[in-house]
């Protein structure tokens, strides 16, 4: 649909790279660091529960196992076998794991609070809008 004066209607200009790109700095940074924290609180005061979870992922990290003794070669299995040891193969899954949650909530809770302050925007500016009656 043309404007009034017979244009294209012009949209709303999209956050240029460099704020995208600063937001995903700012997220990952926020992201490592909230992971941290968690880590350390499990690893200091639950690490009952940080043993739960490490046993709940012992089925995949043996799956990992069989994986590499099926179809890598003689030469690269004994060390890809050291990289996914039980332990180091569960704490790295599982902080894997860990990061992509703490990501996702902290990208859908980013995506929720912007929506709601548009909202409250829109609410806001159309309270203050006059309001023309026909006499």
């Amino acid at each position: 649909m043309a404007s009034a004066d017979g244009l294209a209607p012009s949209r709303a200009p999209s956050p240029s790279f460099a704020w995208l790109f600063l937001g995903k700095v700012v997220l990952l940074f926020v992201t490592i660091l909230v992971v941290w924290i968690i880590y350390a609180y499990l690893h200091a005061f639950r690490l009952d529960w940080l043993g739960w979870f490490y046993s709940k992922l012992l089925p995949l990290t043996n799956g990992l196992y069989a994986l590499v003794e099926t179809y890598f070669p003689s030469d690269v299995k004994y060390k890809i076998r050291g990289a996914i040891t039980d332990d180091l193969g569960q704490r790295s899954i599982f902080l894997l794991l860990l990061t992509a949650v703490v990501e996702l909530t902290l990208y859908s809770a980013f995506k929720l609070l912007r929506t709601l302050v548009a909202v409250w925007k829109r609410r806001r500016a159309h309270a203050q809008t006059p309001i023309h009656t026909a006499s």
